[in-house]
């Protein structure tokens, strides 16, 4: 379910800031934006308990914006936007001793269990976000404009689910009882993170005076799950790059 009243409040504080950005004439600019996403919701570091990846598929993870830029001086100015987007990925890794809970009934006809799983787990996310951008820009003499600042998203649409297949799981502790897993299911799209915030940098290219190409990159402070979530014993975060195409409105 969307929280309605923050969907609200982002975007009445976008259209305010529009509003007084106009009132500068000349130095206020418009922008839409298409764009593509490749990334992963990844642990920093990777864990001992993840011994190969054996596969990633980033899948079509589009966004669209539209926004504003504002010169406070001939150089420097700010930027905002309102973007929906998506991120997502699809990995397969063969893990040992994966601490994990199995949500769904398998073949087995279990319907919970929680231990440390050694065999292949195959994750598949796909989560949709409205995103409030803030950045200060630099526009030096050329065609390039560079920018850094932050983000913060508000969580729309969300997929955390995967599998497990050909090992075994050790109920709740490393030298636990030992059960074979031919195949078992978990779902922990409830507990995706409805806020997700954090840091952006990137650059546009100037391809005429109305359009461009732009790439940024985004690393999210705020972890993908929620406080109190332990069905995976690691923090993963949100760490994508956007490639995109847009027109500029002067």
């Amino acid at each position: 379910m969307i929280p309605m009243k923050r969907l609200h409040l982002l975007i009445l504080l976008l259209a305010f800031a529009l509003d007084t950005a106009a009132q500068n004439g000349k130095k206020v600019s418009f922008t839409v934006r298409a764009g593509l996403s490749i990334g992963a919701a990844t642990p920093v570091g990777i864990p001992a308990s993840i011994r190969k990846i054996e596969s990633y598929n980033p899948g079509f993870q589009p966004g669209i914006e539209a926004g504003l830029d504002y010169r406070f001086s001939p150089n420097f100015g700010l930027a905002t936007a309102i973007r929906f987007e998506q991120k997502g990925m699809t990995t397969d890794a063969r893990v040992k001793a994966y601490y994990t809970t199995f949500n769904e009934a398998g073949s087995d006809g279990h319907q919970s269990v929680t231990g440390y799983f050694t065999g292949r787990v195959k994750t598949e996310i796909k989560n949709s976000y409205l995103t409030l951008p803030l950045h200060l820009t630099y526009h030096p003499k050329s065609d390039f404009t560079f920018k850094a600042g932050g983000f913060v998203s508000l969580l729309l649409d969300n997929r955390f689910a995967g599998d497990a297949r050909d090992g075994y799981i050790r109920n709740q502790t490393p030298t636990g009882e030992r059960e074979d897993i031919d195949a078992a299911s978990y779902d922990f799209s409830e507990n995706v993170r409805r806020i997700n915030a954090g840091v952006e940098i990137g650059a546009d290219y100037r391809i005429n005076s109305g359009l461009f190409v732009s790439a940024n990159l985004n690393y999210a402070l705020t972890p993908l799950m929620e406080p109190g979530f332990r069905s995976i014993d690691f923090g993963m975060h949100n760490i994508y790059l956007n490639l995109g195409i847009g027109y500029r409105f002067h």
